[in-house]
């Protein structure tokens, strides 16, 4: 009797086995990180229109939106751009975090530059999370089996 009630501890136990739900957990981030990043190369196309309608839509919430405006506003200010292609984007005149430049670039464009310019750094830290994420499902999961060859050892 007391040997069948341990045997059903450790299937209870192993139900709320934390190192498994861990690691199940790390692999559903790793794969929807590569679906994602599947999903970025095949509909690049269709990603740029939804990006550029999604900035239009936030210049027409700039006046009503404190987030949106002080997210144009560091967007402008970092990148030295103004609207999404020049200050014509701005029906009611450009913002004072708009560069005075009358033949400023669009913000669209820096940002495109920006991230092409960046894109092997982004890679490189995306790929080094993959590793990690990896190398954590990797010890989870020899730490699990582990545990379970010594409960077998012992007779659990």
């Amino acid at each position: 009797m007391g040997m069948s009630s341990l045997k059903l501890l450790k299937y209870v136990l192993f139900f709320f086995n934390l190192l498994f739900w861990f690691f199940i957990l790390l692999l559903i981030i790793l794969l929807a990180e590569v679906i994602l990043a599947i999903l970025l190369f095949v509909y690049e196309q269709k990603l740029n229109e939804y990006v550029a309608k999604g900035l239009t839509d936030s210049i027409h919430r700039y006046h009503s939106d404190n987030s949106t405006k002080a997210a144009w506003d560091s967007i402008q200010s970092f990148l030295q751009c103004c609207g999404i292609n020049g200050t014509s984007d701005w029906t009611s005149g450009p913002p004072a975090s708009c560069p005075s430049d009358p033949n400023v670039e669009g913000c669209y464009a820096k940002a495109r530059l920006w991230f092409h310019s960046n894109f092997l750094y982004i890679g490189i830290i995306t790929i080094c999370v993959c590793v990690i994420e990896v190398l954590g499902m990797s010890f989870a999961l020899t730490l699990n089996c582990q545990i379970d060859k010594t409960s077998q050892s012992i007779g659990l």
